[in-house]
């Protein structure tokens, strides 16, 4: 592991934002949710949703934490959004938001519990949940990874492809092909003004490139 990645997602800062949200005589159970946690991105069936994902995640949080109207809420919400994941499966954030919901159970208090869930079921990228900044900078650095480098983009393309080994490549290539057009038809991929301004020329031009390359192997 980096030295990046163990400072993101080490016991240390994660422990520190646990305590933070606690509430009053809350048991402290922070070094076993992250064990729990790096268990879930470890999983063998996990080749994008990894913990090298939440690592991402994290970065780009630190670079808009300053905005955030709720930071610890926000940094929850992005470790707990893929921690539940089953290939084809279309109830994981679902999982993962009720994971948070029973290990925050008497830990946190309830307008920190409604917002993590409600951030976390902003992932599944319909459109809803989208009420607040927060809500735009946790979709946005979902979909960060669709901003970086042609090298770096075609390299999660793949792993997202190893994560559906139940599906065809036209099945496979129809659904993608569905959201990545349905992205290129928004007037913005990236809601909030500062991912936009960062990543959204980057994004289109990896799309629409990958958009050729799959239709040429068709």
């Amino acid at each position: 592991m980096s030295s990046a990645l163990a400072d993101l997602t080490g016991p240390d800062r994660y422990r520190a934002l646990w305590q933070r949200c606690l509430i009053e005589g809350a048991t402290d159970s922070s070094a076993d949710i992250h064990r729990r946690l790096l268990e879930g991105y470890r999983e063998p069936q996990r080749h994008y949703h990894t913990l090298e994902h939440i690592e991402h995640c994290l970065t780009m949080f630190e670079l808009c934490k300053p905005l955030a109207s709720n930071p610890d809420a926000l940094e929850l919400a992005l470790w707990f959004h893929d921690v539940v994941f089953e290939p084809g499966s279309h109830g994981n954030e679902a999982r993962s938001a009720a994971l948070y919901q029973q290990l925050s159970d008497g830990a946190h208090d309830e307008t920190t519990r409604g917002i993590v869930g409600r951030l976390i079921m902003a992932t599944l990228h319909d459109g809803n949940s989208l009420q607040d900044k927060d809500a735009q900078y946790m979709v946005d650095i979902d979909l960060s990874s669709f901003g970086l480098s042609w090298e770096e983009f075609l390299r999660d393309s793949e792993n997202l492809r190893r994560e559906n080994p139940q599906l065809g490549d036209d099945e496979y290539n129809a659904s993608h092909s569905r959201f990545h057009n349905g992205l290129l038809r928004r007037d913005r991929i990236f809601k909030s003004d500062f991912f936009y301004r960062r990543l959204e020329k980057q994004a289109r031009a990896n799309i629409a490139r990958y958009l050729a390359l799959t239709d040429r192997q068709d």
